[in-house]
């Protein structure tokens, strides 16, 4: 697990925060690197095999004032061999259609 804290440009609110980050993780060109969940049961092992360069755990974050803290799971050693691939289809301009698809 990671821990990002992060001072942002302007305030926002817990549920503002998710929301953004979710319709990022379901719509964005970001859909193919990060998950989100709100599951209070997440545990490490739940994500072993994700492809994900992270998964931002929403029950988790913290936002107060500019001010946030982040908790984003992820596999190391699968996820991380996931996003070389990733890298890799990039660079040869090669992108997968991902579901649910804008």
């Amino acid at each position: 697990m990671a821990v990002a804290n992060l001072n942002l440009e302007s305030g926002t609110s817990k549920e503002e925060l998710n929301t953004y980050l979710r319709d990022m993780a379901l719509t964005s060109e970001l859909s193919a690197q990060i998950d989100y969940t709100d599951s209070t049961e997440v545990v490490s092992s739940d994500l072993v095999g994700s492809r994900f360069a992270g998964v931002v755990d929403g029950a988790a974050t913290i936002a107060q004032d500019n001010r946030c803290v982040l908790y984003i799971w992820y596999d190391n050693e699968f996820g991380y061999s996931c996003q070389v691939v990733h890298c890799m289809e990039q660079m040869m301009g090669v992108r997968y259609k991902t579901y649910p698809h804008k």
